[in-house]
């Protein structure tokens, strides 16, 4: 059988990718508003601000498993509409943060 496409090359082991060559060439094509896990953001974010913030990547997260769940089947689709469940509930919880009123502080 005539293949259209020649074989892929072989793949080099994780352990010969020398990591400074990795960082040089993530830290030139992501942007550098994105840290690592050791830097903090620069700017302080206010409660509310990361709140929403986490709102927002729940919705996205929610909306992955959803996607991944519809392909599924059997055991594995109830494990992600498991794991859509646990998203929604972290969801509820950010929401009824959000929507309690701040206590207003007198002196």
């Amino acid at each position: 059988m005539y293949k259209v496409t020649p074989n892929p090359p072989r793949s080099p082991n994780v352990e010969t990718i020398d990591p400074k060559a990795a960082d040089r060439a993530l830290s030139h094509y992501l942007p550098p508003c994105i840290t690592t896990k050791h830097e903090r953001p620069s700017t302080p974010q206010s409660r509310e601000d990361a709140l929403v913030n986490a709102s927002s990547i729940l919705d996205s997260a929610a909306a992955t498993a959803y996607e991944n769940a519809d392909s599924l089947t059997g055991p594995h689709r109830k494990v992600a509409m498991g794991v859509v469940h646990l998203i929604e509930l972290a969801q509820r919880q950010v929401d009824s943060v959000l929507e309690e009123e701040l206590p207003v502080v007198t002196s």
